[in-house]
């Protein structure tokens, strides 16, 4: 397997691993979509998360996270929560930090 294409597989595992306890702790299903950068991985919440610091933890394995709190006021009477990862070819895993 070339490097590049080796470079993509370890990424696509990361995000499936990462989508998979994402889902557990936040008790919604997350979604996997592939980006120009690599895989990017979502989960809406519209209640509170059973896990929270498992979500947490899910979203940092990922090389770039983050979160947007969507007010019930704005989203129809119910608040929600969009919640993000990515994975990265040749990322750190998360050692870098969120945005």
């Amino acid at each position: 397997m070339a490097d590049r294409e080796h470079l993509f597989e370890v990424s696509r595992r990361r995000a499936w691993a990462i989508a998979e306890r994402l889902t557990a702790a936040g008790g919604e299903e997350a979604r996997l979509n592939v980006t120009a950068q690599g895989y990017r991985v979502e989960v809406r919440l519209t209640r509170p998360a059973p896990d929270v610091p498992g979500v947490l933890a899910a979203l940092a394995l990922g090389d770039r996270w983050g979160h947007r709190h969507i007010p019930a006021v704005r989203n129809g009477g119910v608040a929600r929560d969009d919640l993000w990862s990515e994975v990265h070819p040749g990322g750190d895993g998360g050692r870098a930090g969120g945005t």
